[in-house]
Order: C-alpha cells, then sequence, then structure tokens
C-alpha cells in the first residue's frame, strides 16, 4: 500500500510538473476606461485586464505586469494568495489596474491611459515578454480583446466579457436621429485636416451611448444610392454619448478616421438612411437644400418636423443659446512632463494652462476642454467649486491633464499626446470657441507655450512656466519680480496655481502647524483648505498667503 501511495504521489508531482511547464499565459481582454462596465470586488469601476490561461495548470505568482516596456517588473504578482492567482487550464483571471494593491494581490500598482499606451506580461525572470499588447485610444465601457479566448486578432466588444468567453453580442438597434445634415459647407466647420467637407449629424435621445460600429449610412433620391458601413476598429470615434451628438464627414476619406464616412452626396435633395448592425433602420430622414453653408435639421433635438438653420449647429443642441466666451486663452500646455511641475501628489503630469489677459476676474465655470475635436465637452469646469474657477485679473490657472479626477477638480479626464494633437476651449454652451490650439510632437520636458504672453502665436520652449508669465523674468513681469521677497506669485493663490519661493521656506496654518516644506523654486499649490497661511524662510522672511476656493 505503502508503494501504492509514493507511485501516486510521483504521479501527480510529474503530472503538476508537465502541467506547470505547459502553462501558456495570454493577454486576452482589457477595459482602460472604466465608467459602469464592471466593478471590482469594493463595488469601484476601476481599469481591468483579463489574463487566459491557454494551456496546462498555472500560477501567475511571480509573473509581472506592466504598462511601461522600460519597467517590466512594474507589479510583481504575490505568492500570499495562491487562492487568486492560480490557474486552471482554460481559466480567466482579472487583473484591477487602479494603482491601489492593498485591495488585494490582482490590483496591480498602476493604472491604464485611453490614449495609445500597452500591457505587458513578463516571465518571473523579469526579462522573458509572455505577451503584450499595444493598444489604439479606447472608449469609455468599450473593452479590447481577442476575438476569441487565445486568438490572434483583437477586436472591440461592445459589450465586455471579463472572467468570461470572448463572444461578440451584437446589440438590437436604438432609437436614434439624423438630426442636422449639411451639404454645402464653404465656411461653417473644418474636420481634422482643416479641411470644409460635408457632415450629417447623428443624436442619441437615450441614457446610454451607443457604438455605431457596423452601422451602415445610405443614400437615395439624389443620382445614384450610396451606401457605406461604418468600421469596427474605432469606437472613440463611432460612439455616441447618451443624450450626445456625433458627426459624420460625408467626405469620401475614411481613412481619415472612423467618423469619415466613404461616399460624398451630391448636394441637392435626398433621404438618408441610418441602419444598424441587426438591419433594422433607426431612422430614414429626408433632406432638402437651401444655400451654401445653411444646414437642414430637427426644429428641436428628435423632433418630427425640421428647418433651415443659418447658423449650424454641429455637434451640440439644435436649441442651442449662444454664451460668447470671455476673453481667456490657452497660455501654454505640456505634453511629456519627465523632471518638471509636479501636481500635489508629488507626480509628473501633462498639463495645461489657461490665462486671462483681461483686467478683470474671470470665472471659467462650466467652460469646457477637450483633446478631440469630435468630443467638444470631454471635460467641464465643475459648477461648484466656487471661487476656485476664478482666475483673477492677468492670473493662470494649471489644469493636470492625468485622467484622475480623485486628485481634484482640476485634473482632468484625459491625457496629452506626446506625439501631438488638438487642444479646444468653448464656453458653456460647448459649441462657441474661446480658443484653440493644434500642437505637434514634444521633446522631453519642452512645453508649447504662447510668446509674447497671452497674444503671440505658440512656439516650443526649453523653460516652461505654467503658472506664470511665458516671456517675463522667471515667469514673472519684471513691475512686480522683487528678488528681496520671499513669495512670488499670486494672493490669494488658488489650487493648482503655481507660485515661486526665493529660499526654502515652511508654509503654517493659523494655528502654527507645517502643511508644507519648499525647496526654493517654482511649486504648484495642491488642494489645500481655504484660508490664511504664513510662508517662513530658514532665513527668518515672512510672508502671508491666502488660499482661495
Amino acid at each position: 500500500m505503502r508503494a501504492f501511495f509514493q507511485a501516486t504521489l510521483c504521479f501527480l508531482g510529474m503530472f503538476w510538473a508537465v502541467s506547470a511547464n505547459a502553462q501558456d499565459f495570454r493577454l486576452n481582454e482589457i477595459m482602460v476606461s472604466n465608467d459602469l462596465a464592471h466593478y471590482d470586488d469594493f463595488f469601484e469601476f476601476d481599469d481591468w485586464v483579463e489574463i487566459f490561461n491557454a494551456g496546462g495548470l498555472g500560477d501567475l505568482a511571480g509573473h509581472h505586469i506592466s504598462d511601461d516596456p522600460s519597467n517590466l517588473t512594474k507589479y510583481t504578482f504575490p505568492s500570499s494568495d495562491p487562492g487568486s492567482t492560480f490557474m486552471t487550464p482554460g481559466a480567466h483571471a482579472l487583473v484591477w489596474c487602479d494603482k491601489d494593491s492593498v485591495q488585494g494581490v490582482m490590483h496591480a500598482n498602476f493604472k491604464l491611459s485611453a490614449e495609445n499606451e500597452g500591457v505587458w506580461l513578463t516571465a518571473p525572470d523579469g526579462q522573458t515578454v509572455l505577451d503584450s499588447i499595444v493598444y489604439p485610444p479606447q472608449q469609455m465601457d468599450i473593452s479590447y480583446g481577442r476575438s476569441c479566448d487565445g486568438c490572434e486578432d483583437w477586436v472591440h466588444f461592445n459589450v465586455p466579457t471579463p472572467e468570461a468567453e470572448n463572444v461578440q453580442e451584437v446589440l438590437p438597434t436604438p432609437s436614434l436621429y439624423i438630426n442636422e445634415v449639411l451639404l454645402e459647407n464653404t465656411a461653417v466647420l473644418v474636420d481634422e485636416s482643416f479641411e470644409l467637407e460635408p457632415w450629417l449629424e447623428v443624436f442619441n435621445p437615450n441614457p446610454f451611448q451607443v457604438n455605431l460600429a457596423g452601422y451602415t449610412l445610405e443614400t437615395e433620391g439624389a443620382g445614384e444610392n450610396q451606401s457605406y458601413t461604418l468600421p469596427t476598429n474605432s469606437p472613440v470615434e463611432t460612439t455616441v454619448a447618451a443624450g450626445g451628438f456625433l458627426l459624420l464627414w460625408l467626405d469620401g476619406e475614411p481613412e481619415e478616421g472612423g467618423h469619415h464616412v466613404g461616399l460624398v452626396p451630391e448636394p441637392s435633395s435626398q433621404t438618408f438612411k441610418l441602419i444598424g448592425s441587426d438591419g433594422v433602420v433607426a431612422d430614414a430622414y429626408p433632406v432638402s437644400v437651401s444655400f451654401a453653408n445653411v444646414s437642414w435639421g430637427r426644429q428641436v433635438d428628435g423632433a418630427s418636423t425640421s428647418d433651415w438653420f443659418d447658423i449650424p449647429t454641429p455637434r451640440v443642441t439644435n436649441s442651442l443659446v449662444v454664451v460668447q466666451p470671455d476673453p481667456v486663452v490657452i497660455n501654454e500646455c505640456q505634453s511629456s512632463n519627465l523632471t518638471g511641475l509636479q501636481d500635489g501628489l508629488g507626480e509628473f503630469d501633462d498639463w495645461v494652462e489657461i490665462h486671462n489677459p483681461t483686467n478683470n476676474p474671470v470665472d471659467v465655470a462650466g467652460y469646457f476642454l477637450t483633446d478631440r475635436l469630435n468630443d467638444p465637452m470631454k471635460w467641464q469646469f465643475p459648477l461648484d467649486e466656487g471661487s476656485a474657477t476664478v482666475i483673477e485679473p492677468q492670473g493662470y490657472l494649471v489644469l493636470w491633464a492625468d485622467e484622475d479626477g480623485a486628485q481634484g477638480w482640476n485634473h482632468m479626464n484625459f491625457k496629452l499626446n506626446g506625439q501631438g494633437e488638438a487642444l479646444v476651449l468653448r464656453s458653456p454652451d460647448g459649441f462657441t470657441i474661446a480658443d484653440s490650439v493644434h500642437f505637434g510632437a514634444s521633446a522631453p520636458d519642452n512645453s508649447y507655450a504662447r510668446l509674447p504672453n497671452g497674444s503671440g502665436p505658440f512656439a516650443w520652449t526649453e523653460e516652461p512656466t505654467p503658472g506664470t508669465c511665458n516671456d517675463c523674468s522667471d515667469g514673472f513681469s519684471e513691475e512686480t519680480l522683487d528678488n528681496s521677497c520671499l513669495y512670488q506669485g499670486s494672493n490669494p493663490l488658488m489650487p493648482g496655481q503655481a507660485f515661486t519661493v526665493s529660499e526654502p521656506a515652511t508654509m503654517h496654518g493659523m494655528g502654527g502647524n507645517v502643511v508644507l516644506g519648499l525647496e526654493a523654486g517654482r511649486h504648484c499649490l495642491p488642494q489645500l483648505p481655504a484660508g490664511l497661511y504664513f510662508l517662513r524662510s530658514v532665513s527668518g522672511k515672512v510672508a502671508k498667503l491666502v488660499v482661495g476656493r
């Protein structure tokens, strides 16, 4: 009997060894912008990566996962919880990329970006990459995964499949409306290539987003009927937000993006049809044509009656009430911040500076800032932050582009693309442009700034000046610069604004408690309660500082 048990144990040991060696871990599906799609054990909607075991028995313990190819061992799966890291053949394991490893061994110490980034899965030796994926820009609540578990091709899933088999689900076509059409566009709106093209606007009245990938647009009644099916590989360009609008460019140039349609309609009266991927007609809309730059649209979004619009309203409601912006400008931005300005948590994040060049305070509450032309209301300045959104006369406001709104109201829901993109600042109507800038690829730690400050054209500079003047001595105008002073900057000072201390100092609250230790140089004020503070330098200089909201 003893010999039998020994033989059995030997056999199981051999089986385990063979199975372990046959493990085949693969990145199978990712969600990098999780708003409502799937929550973790703490009811938090965080980024996640799904790992599929295409081989035998295996354990993730000792393996590494990272979003940085220069640091493949960024997160190592601990061996302390084999119940979570052990994988049977054909199993799925979910790794939460929430920068919150205290929540468990399957919670990595980094977050993912919705812009172009990647994920690397590495063997315990820290060098052998088992699998990796560099993904394109991602749309909220739409995952990106292999077309089937372990398959070669990667596709988007309107219905994500975390911890389950990767299978596409065709959603039923909901109520949608072709809301506005402009067939002769000679002066109204340019696309990303600065071309004046005809366009069609789709309105989504539903409380959920709708991805038009796989939908077909047809024309009939004007020359030869045309048809085009929208691509499935770019949901960031084909998704209509809940209650929102999507502009489709009718330019016959689909190579310019997923929202550029491969047909060019005749500039005459005709009917447009939008047909879902299940074959159901979402809308059929007869269009009348008047003069160039006069659009035809529904009198009220989704209404049955239509009219001509002398002032077209692409990407916004047809009932638009125009709100003229104050003369604030995008003054400077940095898309590759490696060693420059740190936020309140000491992180080197991208940033954008807004400047008020007037002699009156300007409240930017309700304004919009975006890095995607087809999503004009991507991020909104909050309406409930009081004076924090007020930019003082000749003042500055620094916004962090880090996709981490949990760090404060001035942390936006997007990052900047270091290879270049556009920034557009709009008034509270979400339509009227206050300012915009297009920038190209950035060298590390350079910024793109207006020179002269506040009014000039943009130029690259090796000396960023966040929260201060772009072309003044040390960021401050000559008349306000005083080297004998300890503190240089706005007063009151808002969280997110920059200031300079001339020598090492400490910041104290009214009770004498130290709230910040400061080296000499430029700093960005972190989130602090509004009130009166004092700066005291190592040499005994004292300055009074008011922190606003």
